[in-house]
């Protein structure tokens, strides 16, 4: 056996390994699969998909394959978090110089699901800093004023939104609630909207519950896989049973009955960060996911904090293999609040339509590497 060891990294070298350095070097190539996901290059065929720590919200960057000639690939974002400026880490992570992309870059398309404020604030930053072809928000009507007058935080988006371009070009802002037309044309990724917001919806809530069901629902396919991110959309109110779903996941549910596949997913993005609001037993049963997505932080609700232990009991028991990736990973843990959970608890997965790798960045802040979790394979 040892012998084989020193064939294999003979061949990997190009020279030959004396046998105390064995060991050594097995600590080496073992470090250089811990940080796999390097700078895609050119003509990259992967789709790539990470999912930034922001704390308390989401964060999500699609990039997609390039193409055969050597185009670069679709770049999509599904929301940017609450912060902006220095605590703006879905910036920090698109400026990450092994994988990231240059300020300036055209991204295809952004989406804030829904306007609350820890989805939206740091595309206001996306906005700032690249040129953005096209921007879709959910429509939902937000107060455009402060109690003094000033514009809000969200009417500062979407004024932003209005005058973003790409070169000399004016760039479009879709309302997906004014408008008939809810393709999603993002590059040439394969993604669909699933739901978006409409004034006439019935039952989906009062206050910050019908804001949430105002979350847009991305599906994206590409190969053999398939992704669902669903916002902040929510199945039931938390004092409900978990065995029906109300609200969005019950809108989703009835659509699949005359279209079978709408909901299957192997990677699931959860909806409303873990909450008990959400994640019916009819909808895990519908999606059967194989990889699950929570996105939190450390902000306490009520004296909870999210994802609650009873919705990720749900999933389990409907897969005792399923795969949980959390980008509040080890915050209780650390004892981390607001000021200090963006601690880069970064998700990211690469497929190229076969098998799926998905990794986390593991390690304290500022010294992550990112450590492989599970593959899968069709």
């Amino acid at each position: 056996m040892a012998g084989t060891r020193r064939r294999i990294f003979k061949n990997m070298f190009g020279r030959h390994v004396p046998r105390v350095g064995t060991l050594f070097i097995w600590i080496i190539a073992i470090l250089i699969v811990c940080a796999e996901p390097a700078a895609p290059q050119s003509g990259d065929p992967f789709l790539r998909v990470s999912f930034v720590d922001v704390g308390q919200g989401d964060a999500i960057w699609i990039k997609g394959p390039d193409g055969a000639d050597g185009a670069a690939g679709a770049n999509m974002i599904i929301d940017g978090g609450p912060d902006r400026g220095n605590r703006n880490r879905l910036i920090k992570y698109l400026q990450t110089k092994t994988y990231g992309l240059a300020p300036g870059a055209v991204i295809d398309c952004i989406v804030a699901t829904h306007p609350h404020d820890d989805h939206y604030p740091g595309l206001l930053d996306v906005l700032a800093q690249y040129q953005v072809a096209q921007i879709i928000d959910a429509g939902f009507p937000k107060e455009r004023t402060t109690p003094t007058g000033k514009p809000s935080q969200f009417e500062l988006f979407r004024q932003a939104a209005l005058i973003e371009r790409v070169g000399d070009k004016p760039s479009t802002l879709i309302e997906l609630r004014n408008v008939a037309d809810r393709q999603l044309r993002c590059g040439d990724l394969q993604a669909r909207i699933i739901h978006a917001d409409s004034a006439d919806l019935k039952d989906m809530g009062s206050g910050n519950t019908r804001e949430n069901n105002a979350s847009t629902v991305i599906q994206l396919k590409f190969g053999a896989f398939t992704f669902l991110f669903m916002g902040d959309a929510e199945g039931k109110e938390r004092g409900d049973s978990a065995e029906h779903a109300r609200f969005v996941e019950r809108l989703l549910l009835d659509r699949a009955k005359s279209e079978p596949d709408l909901l299957r997913a192997d990677v699931l993005k959860v909806g409303h960060h873990g909450s008990e609001t959400g994640s019916t037993l009819e909808f895990i049963r519908a999606v059967r996911p194989d990889v699950i997505v929570v996105m939190s932080g450390r902000k306490p609700f009520n004296g909870t904090f999210l994802p609650d232990p009873a919705v990720l009991e749900r999933y389990r028991r409907e897969n005792s293999r399923l795969v949980v990736v959390r980008t509040d990973e080890g915050d209780a843990r650390e004892n981390l609040d607001t000021t200090n959970d963006q601690d880069g608890d970064d998700v990211y997965m690469y497929t190229d339509g076969d098998s799926l790798r998905v990794f986390r960045a593991v390690g304290p802040n500022g010294r992550k590497q990112w450590r492989r979790v599970t593959t899968l394979q069709k």
